[in-house]
């Protein structure tokens, strides 16, 4: 039976995940906030509209493909953006199923503008995080053993 003090004292597992998972959505709140400070778009807006930029004439699937982000939250994402005129879109001539994706002057201007400042920024971040690329190892090592730790739970 649990008792009080195992109820505020979370197993040390169970505390590192909070820990991890708490901290990570903070850090990801705060980078939104930059970028949406330098550029008026979320952070899933501003990958797409820098894929665009970077790939210059593409697919949706191109932009999943480059951002690693999954079809819906593209083809959202991209309407925004062609609302907020960065983007235009049009049908490809040789075929009249698929869309192309274009970047407008306007979509290319505030990349020029804000992607100096991003990239400085995590220039910094690099910089003064050396220790963190190791962070992120012990954090791949920990997500492996987790998985290896369910694999076996899940087969006893």
């Amino acid at each position: 039976m649990a008792t009080q003090d195992d109820i505020q004292e979370p197993m040390a597992g169970e505390g590192l995940i909070a820990a991890i998972h708490s901290l990570s959505h903070k850090l990801m709140l705060l980078y939104s906030q930059i970028v949406y400070d330098q550029t008026g778009l979320n952070w899933q807006d501003w990958r797409i509209l820098r894929a665009v930029v970077g790939l210059q004439s593409c697919r949706a699937q191109d932009i999943c493909d480059e951002c690693g982000l999954q079809k819906p939250h593209v083809s959202n994402g991209l309407a925004r953006l062609e609302k907020a005129g960065h983007i235009k879109r049009s049908r490809n001539p040789d075929n009249s199923k698929v869309k192309l994706v274009r970047c407008t002057e306007q979509g290319e201007t505030l990349v020029e503008k804000a992607q100096p400042v991003l990239d400085g920024l995590n220039a910094q971040i690099k910089a003064k995080g050396a220790p963190g690329e190791g962070l992120l190892e012990e954090l791949r090592s920990y997500q492996s053993e987790l998985d290896r730790l369910a694999k076996t739970a899940s087969s006893a």
